[in-house]
């Protein structure tokens, strides 16, 4: 294998730069579901109602769990507070 040109690759870098340069100014303006990752215009948020009640309801679920550990955590605070004679 001989060893290439370095001009020519350069050339060659160079145009296959200014094609993916293109490809991507042909991308028209989106964003992407929350819930599922789809293409979606700018102006949505959700694909559809089916994902935006799955992402209500992943959300709802989080808080319960945060509300949980907090409750647990100021429970054992409490509880080693008082063993502590205090």
């Amino acid at each position: 294998m001989q060893p290439k040109n370095p001009e020519e690759e350069i050339t060659r870098l160079r145009i296959e730069l200014d094609r993916l340069k293109n490809s991507i100014n042909q991308i028209p303006p989106h964003k992407h579901c929350l819930n599922c990752g789809i293409s979606i215009p700018p102006d949505r948020t959700f694909c559809s109602q089916k994902c935006e009640r799955e992402w209500n309801a992943m959300l709802r679920k989080k808080k319960i769990n945060l509300y949980v550990w907090m409750v647990f955590m100021a429970i054992l605070i409490l509880i080693l507070f008082m063993a502590m004679g205090g």
